[in-house]
């Protein structure tokens, strides 16, 4: 345990200050100087350590910078409310298994938000049988088992995201949810101030149907 802990921790503690520079594009290119997210912080905490530790979790600093402020602005806002970052890009970017894209460190994966049968906010398990979180399946109505997708608390995270995005000088190309979740989450009361975000969610299946986590797409 002592391992899957310390290598997250060592893989920071290696990292430097040198600027990113995405190459290509996200299903076709690679990343220099890509920067490790911590495998905890504010309001997040990585969906494994041993992704973690692999070197999984990887992307464009200023896309890391912009994840992190995010995560702890929304736990200022929602003390109780804590993300699961998911995977992002490997250190030189290139092909990333499991994955059409994140070649360039401008892709992240972020677990859906949810609750449990009784409302509370949780986090999404991520244990090793269920795919660390890549294998569960939400229903149309964005239910899996005892949890259910808070969409109201992805419309703020997505707010908060394009916020903090825009203060780095970053844009969001794509946001890519099941299609079916489109309607749900633009039908919150923060859904409907999504404004030109709203544009930006994908309407049309892709390959990976994206029920149990958000894609985001940057462009620096």
């Amino acid at each position: 345990m002592l391992v899957l802990v310390g290598g997250p921790w060592l893989r920071v503690a290696l990292d430097d200050r040198a600027p990113s520079r995405s190459i290509g594009l996200m299903s076709d290119g690679r990343l220099e100087h890509g920067h490790v997210f911590p495998p905890w912080g504010a309001g997040f905490h990585s969906y494994s350590f041993i992704g973690a530790t692999l070197g999984r979790q990887y992307a464009h600093g200023v896309v890391r910078d912009t994840l992190v402020a995010t995560f702890a602005a929304r736990a200022i806002a929602e003390p109780d409310q804590r993300y699961v970052l998911g995977e992002t890009s490997v250190r030189k970017g290139g092909a990333f298994h499991g994955h059409r894209t994140h070649q360039n460190g401008l892709s992240t994966d972020v677990f859906m938000p949810v609750r449990d049968g009784e409302g509370r906010r949780t986090a999404l398990p991520t244990w090793p049988w269920k795919g660390l979180g890549y294998w569960w399946e939400f229903d149309a109505a964005g239910t899996a088992g005892p949890y259910r997708i808070d969409f109201e608390e992805l419309a703020r995270f997505l707010i908060e995201l394009e916020a903090q995005a825009r203060h780095r000088s970053l844009g969001i190309v794509r946001v890519i949810i099941a299609p079916e979740f489109v309607p749900l989450l633009l039908a919150t009361p923060s859904g409907k101030r999504l404004g030109e975000l709203g544009d930006k969610l994908t309407r049309k299946p892709v390959w990976v149907r994206h029920d149990e986590h958000v894609h985001v797409d940057f462009s620096p």
